[in-house]
């Protein structure tokens, strides 16, 4: 009852999303396998842990993004930064767009690791960060 007073819980997703590699959790993870966390901002559909420094100083490696899912082909909000679950894996990157509208150019915000560029096709789930959860 008091974590409905405070927020919704959202899916804790058992997987880390890379900030720097791609790896899976659109068809490996089902609700069952996630602990619930309280979410202070509604409209978030999981959270994930990042791993990683590429996208450090914003993302640490070890704090949580509350993210939602976005249908892409609607509208994508370019230049922010979204969780994508590729077939390679899955990615917190900014994503920009490319000449090619069937490909995306994936940006670190540590400048040390290059961009990558992804063809949607390969893209499962686009995922929005809606918000930072890090102990300091």
């Amino acid at each position: 009852e008091d974590a409905e007073q405070i927020g919704e819980t959202v899916p804790l997703l058992p997987t880390s999303a890379r900030a720097g590699t791609l790896a899976d959790f659109a068809q490996t993870v089902t609700e069952y396998d996630c602990e619930r966390i309280i979410s202070p901002v509604k409209g978030a559909d999981y959270a994930i842990q990042v791993t990683g420094d590429s996208m450090a100083p914003e993302y640490e490696p070890g704090c949580h993004v509350l993210i939602k899912k976005i249908f892409e082909d609607q509208f994508v909000e370019w230049g922010k930064t979204y969780v994508l679950d590729t077939m390679n894996g899955s990615v917190i990157k900014k994503i920009f767009p490319t000449e090619d509208p069937d490909v995306i150019e994936c940006r670190s915000v540590n400048p040390q690791y290059p961009p990558f560029r992804v063809k949607c096709e390969h893209i499962h789930g686009w995922y929005r960060v809606l918000m930072i959860l890090a102990l300091k």
